[in-house]
C-alpha cells in the first residue's frame, strides 16, 4: 500500500503564507492598497481592527523559525498606536528603534508609521539608548535636560530614530506642536536620511495645555526636504514661515485641515511649490489665534493663492470663516480653472467674486452671475451657506443654463449649511436655510432637464476634508 504523507503549514509555498496573513489582518499585504484597512473613516493605516490582526499575525511569526523568516517583515510592515494603550506608547517606539538599529533589514520592509501620543521616557535604560544611538550616527551627543518638557525641540528624539533606520516608508502620521522640532533629522546628511518612498504625510496638532493651536512647519519642511515623491500632504495651522528647499514637483493632494489660520504669505508660498497640485482642500479660519489678529487677511488673498493652480486643480473646497473682510479682487469666475471636476465653496469665498462680477457686468442682472462661471468640464458642484435674494435669482438662472445642457459633464449640485459647526462655528449659522425650500422643487425639475440630480441639504457635518 502507497504511504500518504502529511506535509503542514510550513511547507507551503512563501507566497500562500503570505496570503493566509492577509486573512488575520485585513487588506494589509505588501503590493495592494497603499492603506492597509479601506474601512477606516479617513483611510488610515493601522485601526483597531487591523490593530488585532497585527497581534495575530505577530504571533503567527513566532510559531517556528521558517514563519518566523516568512512572516516577520509582515509585522513590521506597519507600526500603529491605534488600538495600542495610550501610555508606554513612547516606549514602544524605543523598542521598535532598538529592533530596527540591531535588524536593518526589518527596517527595510516598514512602509506604514503612525504615531498619536509623545511623552517624556521614563526609564533610564531607554533614555541611554537614544543617547548612545544619536552618537553613534556620528552627531553631537544630546544635553542632559533634552528629556524633558522644557527641551520641546528634542521631544521627537525616539521618533526621528525610527525614521532614520526607515529609508522605504510610504505612509507617516505624525504629532507636532508649535515649537517642537526635529533635532535629530536636521542634521543628517541626504544619504543617512532619505524618504524618497513617502506617499503620505499627515500631522495633526498635538495639544498640551494653552491657547496655541499652530505647529512648527520647520519641523515639516525637514521631511519634506527628505521626501521629493511626497503625493499627499495633510497640515493643521503652520506657525512658521515657509522656506521650503526644493519645490514639492509631485503633490498632488493637499488638505489644509480645519481652523486653519495659515498666513497668506505661506499658503502662496505652498501653492506655488506644487506645480502639480489636483486636489484642495482648505477651511480658513483667518482670524488666527490670541497672538494674532489676522487684519491682512482677506477672502481675496486666498483666492489669489488658489489661482496659482488654475491650471492643474481638479477638485476645490474652500471655507471660509464668514467674518472674514472680503478685499477686492478682480477674478468673477472660475471658468479658467479648465481642469477643475469638483467645486465645493461657501457663500463667504463667492462674495468675492460676486462683487467683481458687479463691477465689471454694471448693467448686467445679478441672475447672469453663475451662469458662465464654472468650467466646461464641472462635475459637481457644492455650494454652503448661500445668501441673499440675488442668489435665487442665480441659482434659478444656472439651473436653466445646465438644462440646455451648458455644462455637459455636470452629475450633481448640492446646496447645504456650511461644514464643521461647532462650539468655536456658532455664528456660522446659515440665516437664510429656510427661504430655499421656495424654490427647491423649481431647481430640482431645471436640473433635471439637464440630467443633474440636485439636492437641498438640511444636514450639518463636520468638515472633512478631502476623501
Amino acid at each position: 500500500m502507497e504511504s500518504k504523507t502529511h506535509s503542514g503549514i510550513t511547507r507551503l509555498p512563501v507566497e500562500l503564507i503570505q496570503h493566509v496573513c492577509s486573512f488575520l489582518r485585513p487588506t494589509c499585504v505588501p503590493g495592494q492598497h497603499p492603506y492597509p484597512c479601506q474601512k477606516c473613516a479617513r483611510r488610515r493605516p493601522g485601526c483597531s481592527n487591523w490593530y488585532r490582526g497585527q497581534i495575530d499575525v505577530s504571533r503567527f511569526s513566532r510559531t517556528c523559525k521558517r514563519l518566523r523568516d516568512i512572516v516577520q517583515p509582515l509585522v513590521f510592515l506597519c507600526c500603529s498606536e491605534h488600538g495600542a494603550q495610550r501610555f508606554g506608547q513612547v516606549r514602544r517606539l524605543v523598542r521598535l528603534a532598538r529592533t530596527l538599529i540591531s535588524r536593518p533589514d526589518l527596517g527595510q520592509h516598514m512602509r506604514f508609521l503612525m504615531l498619536c501620543d509623545v511623552e517624556p521616557l521614563e526609564s533610564p535604560s531607554d533614555r541611554q539608548f537614544v543617547q548612545d544611538s544619536i552618537t553613534n550616527l556620528g552627531l553631537p551627543p544630546v544635553p542632559d535636560s533634552w528629556n524633558t518638557d522644557g527641551e520641546p525641540e528634542y521631544r521627537l528624539l525616539p521618533l526621528e530614530l525610527v525614521l532614520a533606520h526607515t529609508p522605504n516608508l510610504t505612509y507617516l502620521h505624525l504629532p507636532l506642536d508649535y515649537d517642537w522640532q526635529l533635532n535629530l533629522l536636521s542634521q543628517l546628511p541626504a544619504d543617512k536620511f532619505s524618504l524618497h518612498q513617502l506617499h503620505t504625510l499627515e500631522v495633526f496638532h498635538y495639544f498640551i495645555a494653552g491657547d496655541r493651536f499652530d505647529i512648527s512647519m520647520s519641523a515639516v519642511e525637514t521631511i519634506l526636504s527628505a521626501a521629493p515623491n511626497l503625493h499627499s500632504l495633510s497640515l493643521p495651522s503652520p506657525n512658521d514661515n515657509i522656506n521650503l528647499t526644493a519645490p514639492l514637483t509631485n503633490l498632488r493632494r493637499l488638505d489644509l485641515q480645519e481652523s486653519n489660520y495659515i498666513s497668506p504669505k505661506c499658503l502662496t508660498t505652498l501653492l506655488a511649490s506644487a506645480p502639480e497640485l489636483e486636489a484642495l482642500a482648505l477651511h480658513w479660519d483667518a482670524l488666527g489665534d490670541a497672538y494674532d489678529d489676522c487684519d491682512d487677511r482677506r477672502v481675496v488673498d486666498a483666492w489669489n493663492a488658489i489661482e496659482q493652480r488654475k491650471d492643474s486643480l481638479r477638485e476645490l473646497r474652500l471655507d471660509i470663516r464668514s467674518d472674514t473682510e472680503l478685499g477686492e479682487g478682480e477674478r468673477d469666475g472660475l471658468k479658467d480653472f479648465e481642469r477643475l471636476e469638483v467645486l465645493k465653496v461657501d457663500g463667504r469665498s463667492l462674495s468675492v467674486l460676486r462683487a467683481a462680477w458687479k463691477r465689471r457686468n454694471r448693467h448686467a442682472k445679478m441672475d447672469s452671475f453663475l451662469s458662465a462661471f464654472f468650467p466646461p468640464d464641472i462635475r459637481e458642484v457644492t455650494l454652503w451657506d448661500l445668501d441673499g435674494v440675488e442668489m435665487y435669482e442665480a441659482m434659478t438662472r444656472f439651473a436653466r443654463v445646465v438644462a440646455v445642457r451648458r455644462y455637459p459633464k455636470l452629475e450633481t449640485v448640492l446646496l447645504a449649511p456650511r461644514e464643521a459647526l461647532s462650539k468655536r462655528h456658532e455664528f456660522d449659522e446659515w440665516h437664510n436655510l429656510l427661504e430655499w425650500p421656495a424654490i427647491e422643487d423649481e431647481l430640482e425639475g431645471e436640473f433635471s432637464k439637464g440630467g443633474v440630480r440636485f439636492k437641498l441639504s438640511y444636514k450639518i457635518q463636520g468638515w472633512c476634508g478631502l476623501e
